[in-house]
């Protein structure tokens, strides 16, 4: 089963001089469970691929299917909501509120979920911790980590709802080559034991080789 799936998908930025076309007829289809790389040179349209497959932005024209849902059709907050429950994302900068501290940064996504107790959140927010390796941190706060455990916590509050999808925008990017290895090792691993699927933008060649599939843009267009 197709767990994403883009057909005909456009986005054009417009002003009142000139006509910007950041995707231009990209039709793609990712398995459950596959962990796909997105590469290309600067400018060729990755993150915006990536913020709509992420319902993060809408497209122009085409349609954008996730989890057999037609999406990017939703109302804003049923998209939300659906969001909320289907993806979870892990940025270059990792986008971490330095006034919270791990528990609480991972906690944020849970905030949006009916029907949980404070309780249950945090015993959700403390498993996913511990799938990252860093209980040890729980209390700590972003500016007493180091950029590799940052992503760690990152990559904890993308999964703690659950999400079948992960949307990782240059995860590493940030990071120095052997905390760059780490991550990509726990994005493995999350892969490979809850088959989750992963969809990364990178400009490293060898972690998208380690990858199930490559798909490379160049000029808003998906090239072979």
């Amino acid at each position: 089963m197709d767990i994403i799936k883009l057909t005909g998908v456009q986005k054009v930025y417009r002003t009142r001089e000139i006509e910007t076309r950041a995707l231009d007829n990209v039709n793609i289809a990712i398995p459950d469970g596959q962990f796909v790389s997105i590469m290309g040179p600067s400018g060729c349209g990755k993150s915006t691929l990536l913020n709509i497959m992420g319902l993060l932005d809408r497209p122009t024209q085409g349609s954008v299917e996730i989890n057999g849902i037609q999406a990017d059709q939703l109302r804003d907050k049923p998209m939300a909501h659906f969001r909320n429950e289907n993806l979870g994302f892990v940025f270059q900068s990792f986008h971490l509120i330095n006034q919270l501290n791990v528990l609480q940064n991972v906690m944020v996504p849970l905030q949006y979920r009916s029907g949980l107790s404070s309780k249950e959140r945090r015993q959700l927010a403390r498993a996913a911790i511990e799938r990252v390796g860093l209980e040890h941190r729980i209390n700590h706060y972003p500016n007493q980590l180091s950029g590799g455990q940052c992503q760690r916590v990152a990559i904890a509050r993308a999964i703690v709802g659950n999400p079948r999808i992960i949307l990782a925008d240059e995860p590493t990017g940030n990071l120095d080559s052997k905390m760059g290895q780490d991550i990509m090792e726990l994005l493995h691993r999350l892969n490979a034991d809850d088959h989750r699927t992963i969809v990364m933008v990178t400009h490293n060649e060898h972690q998208a080789q380690a990858t199930d599939r490559i798909i490379r843009f160049f000029d808003g267009r998906q090239v072979q």
